[in-house]
């Protein structure tokens, strides 16, 4: 994490929480106490409304706090259940950026609202088995979201059998422990879904595929019931 991008992410925890000490921030971001020190200096500074010292503990004054977002309480315990949920099985990129969103998100809260959605965290236990499991990546998403080619290889799951094709992603399902990424597959002519922790290899290419009339994400989502066997059949 660059430097900058440490600052801002201080900042936001500082304003996620009540009070930080400096040994708390050093573990979360993996540094000494004496680069905290700097960047909380810095952060000073730079204007930023920290109060407390090294001892005592940071935090921003209350007077910074964000105006609240329009969620209650409820609402706020499903997005930081979906977070919790979500990251234990998306590649490290992702979570990163999910943390620091979540973070945005939580450091617009009141304090009984956070300290309600810190009480939820702490009960949500996710599976080792799901922890295990790769989920998308971005350059999956950046596919999808740029209607972008991709070669893959993959090793289907049942005979391991491995196969290079191109295909066209259109969007992820999560079945039980595992994502799946749906797309036109070239090499089959059809519909298909691919599990996201087989697929070996991956590079987008440069060419982007046009819209197939009865083929999109949300018209193979409500047929799945009577494409599964086609969409699984590799």
């Amino acid at each position: 994490m660059r430097r900058l991008e440490r600052l801002l992410a201080i900042a936001l925890l500082l304003g996620a929480r009540r009070r930080a000490l400096a040994q708390e921030v050093a573990a979360e971001f993996g540094v000494s106490l004496r680069t905290v020190y700097r960047d909380v200096r810095a952060l000073i500074d730079a204007g930023f409304p920290v109060e407390g010292n090294a001892g005592d503990g940071y935090r921003l004054s209350q007077e910074s706090y964000l105006r609240p977002l329009a969620l209650t309480g409820d609402e706020a315990e499903a997005l930081a259940v979906a977070a919790h949920a979500l990251g234990a099985s998306v590649s490290a990129a992702m979570r990163e950026s999910l943390a620091r969103a979540t973070s945005k998100l939580e450091a617009s809260f009141d304090r009984p609202t956070r300290r309600r959605v810190s009480d939820l965290r702490s009960r949500i236990v996710v599976p080792e088995l799901a922890r295990r499991t790769s989920g998308p990546t971005a350059e999956m998403l950046e596919a999808i979201r740029e209607r972008r080619v991709a070669h893959v290889g993959y090793d289907e799951p049942g005979s391991g059998v491995h196969t290079e094709r191109d295909v066209e992603p259109l969007g992820f399902v999560c079945r039980g422990d595992a994502w799946w990424l749906v797309a036109w597959c070239r090499l089959r002519g059809d519909a298909r879904a691919f599990r996201v922790d087989r697929i070996a290899t991956w590079k987008t290419r440069g060419a982007s595929y046009p819209p197939r009339e009865g083929f999109s994400f949300a018209d193979i989502v409500a047929r799945d019931g009577h494409l599964a066997p086609v969409l699984f059949g590799y």
